[in-house]
């Protein structure tokens, strides 16, 4: 790894879903970065570090945010109105730095707002800037070819372009967050890793879990969401079976990762170890019960869950009881919608039924239980027969949903 200087200093920029940035705060400060540390913006964290800080605090952040979708950093900004000014700004940039020698990088990015409205032409600039830069550093003439070798390294530059004003970035994430690695098998528009993990952040399960209550998934699907729970008690790192892009940077490199890794290993569980009796997955599908159990166990918490091939909108509410044993009971529910089914009539009927069980014991509120339910459907309430604590809008992927809790 390239030396960092104690003055140096990092923005690291966590782009996140629209809806999921307070997820993001509580888990930035989990992880131990100071509120003065980082501020949200834009749909985005920027998080603050030292040059002395920067390898551990991107290792602990790819490793360990269940909801950013990616770790970028910050090598430049400046104002540029034209493309001659865009070619100064990269190009005293110290790229040699922040490259590995003849590695090979690609240029992406967007332009809103601003002059320069080609975004192929921006491409074109920046990677002929990053050469002439390189090339100037090896002694080289501007004309000679710069080798790039994808085994030596591949680097991905990303560029911002909102209002004139320019953001350099590097990806250190390689695969965004969301791919953890888990899900071999998969349904039609499953929910996102990220998403799932900002909805049970929204429903409180550390509570839940710290308060000896389990967590009943109604339509587990593909088991994203009851996995993610059980990776939350266990405090099990999302990135652990994975790697990422700035472990083959010189400028990082593997080995702020490798202790990383050895630090997440020493995590408590809210959880008992040897407590398997706190989640429930539900299907009507058997197939998909066998996906939900294959991804389970490639999370590595198949023991922690109990799969259960039922109707969940044909038990009566005295049998989710019975099922929960006792203890509070955080239902989630992910149920089939139009967009996702093309069948806007039985979503509707999915959601009518469900109501017809629960919605008076969750507005008689006789027992600890509450009711974390997303879909894309806007007329859920009415259909469900009870307005919901609370709603947010979140996203699974592209497609707009609402979070409806009801506690």
């Amino acid at each position: 790894m390239k030396k960092q200087h104690r003055d140096d200093k990092y923005t690291l920029i966590l782009p996140v879903l629209f809806g999921n940035e307070r997820a993001l705060s509580n888990e930035l400060l989990r992880l131990g970065f100071s509120k003065e540390a980082f501020s949200l913006i834009d749909g985005r964290a920027l998080v603050q570090v030292s040059g002395e800080e920067m390898p551990r605090a991107l290792a602990l952040l790819n490793l360990s945010s269940r909801i950013a979708e990616r770790v970028l950093i910050q090598l430049g900004a400046a104002t540029v109105k034209d493309f001659d000014q865009l070619f100064e700004a990269v190009r005293k940039l110290p790229w040699h730095r922040y490259l590995n020698k003849g590695a090979a990088f690609t240029v992406s990015g967007y332009s809103r707002d601003s002059v320069l409205t080609s975004v192929p032409a921006c491409q074109r600039v920046i990677k002929k800037a990053i050469v002439l830069s390189l090339l100037s550093e090896l002694g080289k003439p501007e004309d000679a070819t710069l080798a790039e070798d994808p085994a030596l390294g591949e680097h991905e530059i990303q560029f911002s372009l909102l209002n004139d004003e320019l953001i350099l970035m590097m990806d250190t994430s390689g695969e965004p967050l969301h791919k953890r690695s888990y899900r071999k098998r998969s349904h039609l528009a499953p929910l996102r890793e990220t998403t799932s993990a900002s909805l049970l952040e929204y429903s409180y399960i550390r509570n839940v879990l710290l308060h000896g209550g389990g967590v009943i998934d109604l339509f587990t699907g593909s088991g994203t969401l009851i996995i993610e729970a059980a990776m939350i008690a266990l405090d099990l790192a999302p990135g652990r079976l994975r790697t990422f892009a700035a472990e083959q940077f010189d400028f990082v490199g593997a080995q702020a990762f490798k202790e990383q890794r050895q630090v997440l290993k020493k995590r408590e569980a809210i959880i008992e170890q040897d407590d398997t009796s706190r989640f429930i997955a539900l299907d009507i599908d058997s197939h998909s019960i066998k996906q939900a159990q294959a991804n389970a166990r490639s999370a590595q918490v198949a023991d922690r869950i109990k799969f259960i091939e039922t109707d969940s909108t044909k038990l009566d509410f005295s049998e989710i009881l019975e099922l929960a044993g006792g203890r509070e009971i955080l239902l989630l529910g992910n149920p089939p919608y139009g967009e996702r089914m093309e069948d806007e009539e039985k979503a509707r009927e999915i959601a009518v039924r469900l109501g017809e069980r629960l919605a008076y014991p969750l507005r008689a509120q006789k027992h600890r239980v509450s009711l974390s339910l997303i879909t894309a459907e806007e007329h859920f309430e009415k259909d469900f027969g009870l307005k919901a604590k609370k709603k947010r809008k979140l996203y699974n992927g592209s497609i707009a949903c609402t979070l409806y809790n009801y506690y």
